[in-house]
């Protein structure tokens, strides 16, 4: 895995990052509705782009992923580019590495997963800017960060006439910019937690739940 695609990895994912910290006291309220918003769809699958537009490189990086959702606050992450499938219930999170064929269990929670891919700038900086309408239904939000030590410089959020999060762009220090584009599908697909006694018999397993 190249440099860059591990600074992704490390660094990227941040649509999830920003619900990891959605009940931040001092996150703006603007905010903060958007991403209770997205944790409490219901029967949801989409498809999430991501793009690095590196400001010293005259290159970027991109990784695209699937995301169902049921009944508030369960996911299913299939992150097939990494051979990598995610379930996060209300207690617990359960990570397969089909590559190395292991599994691990983690007390978790829709937070947790948030924490552990997705890492993002402190909301506790952010700050509401303003917002205009694009036409279409479409809306934008802007936010700038304030923090001495956060990463990042500001923070742009586009929904449309439902509220549905329809893209992302999040500038760093660095002045790199991070695209987070996500295509809502027609069907559901819906998901079940693997029944370790029948499927995955041969997977190495580390529990790490309390």
């Amino acid at each position: 895995m190249f440099p860059e695609l591990i600074k992704f990895m490390s660094r990227g994912f941040l649509l999830i990052a920003m619900v990891a910290q959605v009940f931040a006291a001092k996150a703006p309220r603007e905010l903060t509705s958007v991403i209770n918003h997205f944790l409490n769809l219901e029967a949801t699958s989409l498809e999430i782009h991501q793009v690095i537009d590196w400001r010293f490189f005259n290159k970027h990086d991109s990784l695209s992923f699937r995301m169902d959702i049921k009944a508030g606050r369960n996911f299913h992450m299939n992150l097939a580019a990494f051979g990598m499938e995610i379930f996060v219930t209300e207690s617990e999170m359960m990570t397969l590495n089909h590559v190395r064929a292991q599994i691990l269990y983690e007390d978790a929670s829709p937070d947790a997963l948030l924490k552990q891919l997705f890492v993002g700038g402190d909301l506790n900086d952010a700050r509401f800017k303003g917002q205009k309408q694009l036409g279409n239904g479409l809306r934008q939000l802007d936010f700038v960060f304030v923090g001495d030590f956060s990463d990042w410089e500001s923070l742009s959020v586009i929904l449309d006439d439902e509220d549905d999060l329809k893209k992302l762009t999040l500038v760093d220090y660095d002045g790199n910019n991070y695209l987070i584009t996500l295509h809502y599908l027609e069907q559901f697909e819906d998901f079940n937690l693997p029944d370790l006694k029948t499927e995955y018999v041969n997977y190495q397993v580390a529990d790490l739940r309390k």
